[in-house]
Formats: C-alpha cells, structure tokens, sequence
C-alpha cells in the first residue's frame, strides 16, 4: 500500500505522529497477543496436569453412626444408659453405696455395669417380627466391702434408659451361691492402697535399691533412674488367699525385658487395710519375711549375696525398644504396599450393624472379652446367633515366685476395656472404617475408646477357587476368584502381651476367626531361668515357656435352633477291588455318627483319635441333594492343654477340650468369668459342670466351644517382641451341604479366560473392571491420639 506523503510549508511531513500512533497500537497488540498465547498454553498444560491427577478415590457405601437414642437389641450400653443405670443404683439406699471416686477397700461401690443380653428365644421372636423389641436392662457388679464377711454381688437393672427396679441375681450355672470377696479383680481402689505401700516400702529400701541398680522409685527422674512395680497372679496358693506378687523392672522401653531380681509378696486379703502386711521379699534368689531384716543384712558384710549392676548405656537400653537398628535393607526408605478401593468400600456400617456381599451381622464389645458378634446371616439366613471369645489364658512355668506362679486369666484383666486405638496403616489399613468403644467399668464415669474396631475388605493375596485347564500343548481355559473378604478386628493389650482378634467373612460362605499374638515375652532375672524353663535372651535375663490358650463360644443355628452334632469319622478297611477279582486294595471310609449326648461330644471325643469332621447339622433341612444342611468347624488351632493337672488352671477346664458341645441354656451364657484370676483353685464356673449333667444334645439347641492355643518357648528373636508370623491360630465354619453349590458363583468379580482360535484371549470380567483412576485418601499413624475420652452426652 502507497502513501502519499504531503510536505509542510517547513518541508516537514504532517502523517509522522500519525504513523508513530499505528506502530505503538501495532505493539501493543502484538504483546497482547503473545500474553494471550502464553496464558493459553499455561491452560492447556494446566488441563493436561489436572487430567493427569487422579482424583481421590470415592467413599462408597455408607457409614451410619450409631443412634444413641435408640439403641438396638444387640448394641452395647449408650453413655446415657450408663449413667442411668449408675444413678439409679447409687440413689438405692439400702445398697449404702458410695461413688467409686470416693469409695475405699470397706465400702460399697459399683465397679462395672454392663450391657445384659435378653433371653434367646425372646430376642429371636422378635427378630421374626412377632413381638416388640425387649427392654434393655444392665448388669452391675457391685464390691461389698462394707459387709461382713465382704463379698461381690452382681445385680440387674431395668429397664433402660429410665430404670425402676434392681434385682440381686446369681447365676444357676456358679458353683456357689456367694460370690467371694477374694475372688474379685483387683481395681483401682485396690491398687491405689498397695502402690502406696510399695512407695513406703521402697523408701526402706532405698539403700538395697541404689546400691543395687543405681535406681529407685520415690525419689527418681522419669527416663534417667527409675524403677516399676507391677504384679502378677493369681493372688495365692489357695482359694481364699489374696496374696499378691510384685517384681521389678528398669523403667525404660520394652521394661518387661529389664527385670531385677526383686520381688515383693504383700498379704491384702481383709477389708482392714491396716491389716495388709509384706508376707516374703525375694532378692537375688534370697528369701526373707521382713523388710527391715533384708535391708539389715544387705547394710552388713557377707551377709547376704549381693546384685551389682552398672548402669545401663544407650546401647544396652535399645534392645528392648522399638527404635530401628542394624543395616537397613533398602538404601532410601520406601513405601510398602497398600490397599485401594477403586469403587470405594463395598460394605455397610449403620451403627454396629455390618452388611457386606451376602454377610450381615451385629458386633457389640464387652468389657471383659472384647469384639462379639451376633446374628450371622449369609442370604438372608441365620448361621449363628453368637460368636464370642469367652476367655484368654497363659499359663507360665519357672522356677522363681512370680515365673512359677503366673497364670493368667485375661477376661478377669478386662479384655475388652484395655483394648487399645488402633493406628491406621498399621494395625489395619487406612482403607478401613474405624468405630468406638465405650465403657463404664472400674472408674465412676463412662468413658470411650476411640477407634478401638476397624472394619475392612481385604483381598486375601489369593485366589479362593481358580482352575486352569491345560491340555498337551495348549489350554482350554481360566477361571477363578479373588478371595475378597471382610475382617471386623480389635486389638488389647494385657500386660506384656498384645492379641488380635478377627472375625473374618469369606465369599463362599465361611467364616473365620483368627487369633494372633505379639508384644513382649515375660522374662525374669537368669537366676530363676534355668535352661528347662527358658533360653537367655539378654545377659540375667530369661523368658520362659508357657502357652496361650483361647476358648470360643460358637452358637451355630442351622435351618432354627434343632439342630445336632455328628462326626464324620474316618477309618480304612481292606476290600477286594470289584472289578479285578482277587484283587485287594486298603480305602478309605468314613461314618456318621450323632453325638447324643454332652458327655459323648466332649469328653468322648478326647478318645477319638480317628480323622474326623466335624458337623453341626439339622437333620430335619436336606438339601436338593438330600444331605442334612450343616456347618463344619475345622480347628487349626488344636493345642493339647499341658497344664491341666495343675491346681491353679482349674477354671480353665474348657482348654481340655478342641471342641465341646452342649445343650443352650441361657444361664451357661460364658465358660469362664471376671472371678476365674484370683480363684482359679475353687472357681465359681466350671466348665466341666456344663458338661457333667451330660443333656441330650440331638435335634436340640446347642452350643459350640472351641478351644484354640499356642505353645510358646521364646528365644533371642523374640526380642524386642514376639511377631505374628507363627503365633496365629485360627479356626473355620465351613458350609457343609448347606448350598447346592459354592455360593461365591453369584460374584461379579469371578474371572473367565478362554483362548480364541486366531490367537490372543475372550476375558470376560462380568461387568467388574480391573482399572484404577482414583487415589486412596490418606489415612496413615498422623491421625493417631491415643487418649482415652470421656463421653459427652
């Protein structure tokens, strides 16, 4: 394009600002235009990114907290009902009771309510719908001090939440119709009155305690020079003693591997604490009955053989912690594997109700044994109406005071109220939904443990069924299934010992519970651990054998309540082969056999050393097939119980047995109770009585008790802590000609592979795919509290 350029007068051309104009807008709009061009590609590499981000996988199915206002049959006490039952006890004048944060040893207090489950048949009417809900009581268990002879009673309380009666009951199944002042657990009131007699009696011996270990208790500094007393039981020799047993400990990590060789005994049997008294102080192996003659002798020459211990460096403190040690086997610390739910979780939680596949079922935590669960149904039909451990013993040999007396029986040390927090992405996966516990048991008010039982799906790591067809040369197919299951797991913590216990619901109808065990072993000062009781895990430290024992109540209900137990009992014989003549071959052969009564299913069966199944069945229900539908229940738990023979393990007798069954009664509702620690010579339940009065237990309502255990010798890889791998048992409910087929057919996520002819694969996934595009929300130990919470109402 041409301009003409028209002159001035002066010869200057008139178009210059002009044209300077044009070129500054030509400026600018190129700039623009680049800014433009810049912001654009930053828009479509910010949408690249965020394509290329993965969304945060979805939650799933739902949640529901539990309604505190309308508590269901099977729900644990709500705060409320608590503080009802409490108060309303404490207004009973004739009970003379005092608040437990002002009770001493000689009065009258109330040390734990808890949840009453209402009679079987009752529930079950109304799970039918027949009739209305039953009204919710409590059962408190009241300490009376303050009576002569002092003794426990244990009374119901109803209806819930606005109670108007109170009831002295016994139960039918206790040996006596007084429940023993000894037998009680000890508790805090108790505690506190012996911690401060050992205060005193270790500022007497203060010069022995020093001299010794550099150490003491009234006067030390936390972490640098302290030491611990704890105790054993139980509490005696006899029924009716209340003799306890303290050793001490260097007060470090893993203090449990750090015993040293003193141990007090202190006699607080009577009411009358001015009547409690040291009975015998074992050092280094030396006996004595006063402390005043101990300290005598260790202030004198050669009077006595004295322990000398150098303090400890930081190295000799590690071996009992926890803190990472030797040479890491991966150069940069890395992640390990996880779980991810791609369409998020698969089960539902309304409260403490669990809908998971075909699985349904209620959960609730007693104080003294933990995670419970009720009404198990698959496809809509009643497997079991209960599943719940009953008691946890160990039981320990050695040959000092404490190592020769321990034997632990763990529903008296509450179970279920010292169960623990549990840390996300380690205790269970940060997949998992975490729920609360709340107690009243041993203080005066409620209080709650949060995140005390996770629920999660987990994948198994293994197929449950899978087959592939192979031929010369090639194949014909692939199928198989995933082993998706959901595990409902609480942890605790009884003294040195950590358990935990899972209830796992498979896809093919079973149901699994496991137990596994960690935590520290007990040792004691090398002076006591000869070699028969135990190897040396540090130097003058010792762990000793003993054995875990773990009882079972398995309330099966197949097809209703009459149901049965047969053994499939299998033998060999010698037979001609039919269609070879003269020709013979040994085979195997099994029989059924119907247990008629207690005495045959139990005791009966410790003589059958033949192979076995073992089948709850209902005669009256066959399948298309016409075989009785039943459950099986495979124990791979089967631990012969050693100590049987020992007078202080006799109300453990249910360990006797892998398996029991008797008739249902609802007042043989445990097989052990909180009173088998501190009188397991004389107990107020004994098994064996459920068993001795041998009812018929054909087309009738029975129980199951199974009996699972672990013999432990320790060794120097169990320090810091016993691991799970090899301390799991675990036993099985196995459908047996209950279905018509494995149930797990009906899951979207079975795999079916077939070859095509022209090459490559037919993959049929059923609908489910097997791509992830999500994240899993993080959910890692940073959300750990671990404090106990009061509970607000």
């Amino acid at each position: 394009e041409t301009f003409t350029m028209a002159s001035s007068k002066d010869g200057s051309s008139s178009d210059g600002p002009r044209r300077c104009t044009q070129l500054f807008a030509l400026k600018v709009t190129a700039f623009v235009s680049c800014v433009l061009c810049v912001l654009f590609i930053a828009v479509i590499i910010a949408l690249a990114v965020i394509k290329l981000e993965r969304p945060t996988c979805a939650p799933g199915y739902s949640v529901i907290p539990r309604d505190l206002e309308n508590p269901r049959v099977f729900d644990g006490l709500t705060p409320r009902e608590y503080i009802s039952a409490r108060d309303y006890l404490l207004n009973v004048k004739s009970l003379n009771l005092v608040p437990f944060s002002q009770a001493s040893i000689n009065s009258s207090y109330i040390y734990m309510i808890d949840h009453l489950m209402p009679l079987k048949d009752t529930v079950l009417t109304f799970l039918q719908g027949i009739s209305k809900q039953p009204e919710r009581t409590a059962k408190a268990i009241i300490i009376r001090g303050d009576m002569t002879p002092p003794r426990v009673e244990e009374y119901i309380v109803g209806p819930l939440p606005y109670p108007t009666y109170h009831k002295l009951v016994t139960n039918p199944s206790f040996t006596k119709s007084r429940i023993p002042y000894s037998a009680k657990p000890v508790d805090k009131i108790e505690y506190d009155v012996l911690y401060s007699m050992l205060y005193n009696i270790s500022v007497d011996l203060y010069p022995l305690m020093y001299g010794s270990y550099k150490l003491s208790y009234h006067n030390c500094t936390k972490g640098v020079d302290c030491l611990l007393w704890w105790d054993i039981a139980p509490r005696g020799r006899v029924s009716g003693e209340r003799k306890t047993w303290f050793w001490s400990f260097r007060d470090v990590e893993g203090f449990y591997l750090h015993p040293l060789g003193l141990e007090i005994q202190i006699d607080h049997e009577s009411t009358n604490v001015k009547e409690w008294k040291v009975t015998k102080i074992v050092y280094n192996g030396q006996q004595f009955y006063e402390v005043d003659d101990l300290v005598t002798r260790y202030g004198g020459v050669n009077l006595l053989r004295k322990i000398n211990y150098e303090p400890l460096g930081a190295k000799e403190y590690l071996y009992s912690s926890y803190n990472r040690r030797g040479k890491s086997e991966m150069p940069d610390p890395l992640q390990g594997p996880k779980l991810v739910e791609p369409d998020g979780r698969r089960y539902q939680v309304d409260g403490q109700h669990v809908s998971y596949m075909h699985w349904d079922f209620d959960f609730k935590m007693r104080p003294s044994t933990g995670l419970q669960v009720f009404d198990v149904r698959f496809q809509e039909e009643r497997i079991a109406y209960e599943i719940s451990l009953q008691d946890a013993v160990v039981f320990y040999s050695g040959y000092g005071p404490v190592q020769g007396t321990s034997m632990y029986f763990d529903a008296s040390w509450m179970m279920g109220a010292t169960c623990n927090e549990l840390v996300p992405g380690v205790d269970c996966p940060e997949t998992a939904v975490f729920l609360d516990a709340d107690f009243l048991t041993n203080t005066q008010d409620p209080w709650r443990i949060q995140n005390s039982v996770c629920i999660f799906e987990n994948t198994g790591n293994i197929p449950l069924r899978r087959h592939y067809t192979n031929f010369p040369g090639g194949y014909s197919g692939y199928a198989g299934l995933v082993d998706y299951h959901l595990i409902v797991r609480t942890i605790t913590n009884i003294w040195n010992y950590d358990y935990i216990f899972d209830y796992i619901f498979h896809q093919n109808g079973a149901v699994q519970v496991r137990v596994s065990a960690t935590g520290y072993v007990q040792a004691t000062y090398a002076l006591y651990g000869e070699r028969k009781f135990g190897y040396p895990i540090y130097n003058d430290v010792v762990a000793n054998i003993h054995q875990h024992l773990f009882n079972y109540k398995v309330d099966l209900d197949i097809n209703g309540v009459q149901n049965s137990y047969a053994t499939l009992d299998v033998s060999t014989h010698r037979t001609e082969v039919a269609w070879s003549k003269g020709v013979h071959k040994t085979e195997m052969v099994f029989e059924k056999n119907i247990q008629e009564n207690e005495l045959d299913a139990g005791p009966g069966q410790l003589n059958n050393t033949k192979p076995k199944y073992d089948v709850i069945l209902n005669m009256d229900a066959t399948s298309k097939f016409k075989s009785e539908r039943g459950y099986r229940i495979l124990n791979h738990g089967i631990s012969k119980f050693i100590l049987q023979e020992n007078e202080a393990t006799k109300a453990a007798n249910w360990a006797k047995y892998p398996l029991a069954v008797t008739k249902y009664h609802d007042f043989e509702d445990t097989s052990s109770s909180i009173y088998a620690q501190n009188d397991p010579w004389d107990p107020l339940l004994d098994f064996d009585k459920f068993i001795q009065n041998n009812d018929s237990i054909v087309n009738t309502d029975i129980v199951a008790w199974v009996t699972m255990g672990l013999l432990h010798i320790p060794h120097t890889e169990d320090v810091p802590s016993t691991t799970t791998a090899g301390s799991q048992v675990t036993f099985y409910l196995l459908p047996f000609n209950y279905f018509t087929e494995c149930p797990s057919v009906s899951s979207p996520n079975t795999v079916k592979i077939t070859p095509k002819r022209e090459g490559g694969i037919n993959l049929n996934t059923h609908g489910t795919s097997f791509e992830s595009t999500c994240v899993q929300k993080s959910n890692g130990p940073d959300k750990y509290d671990g404090r106990l919470h009061d509970v607000e109402l």
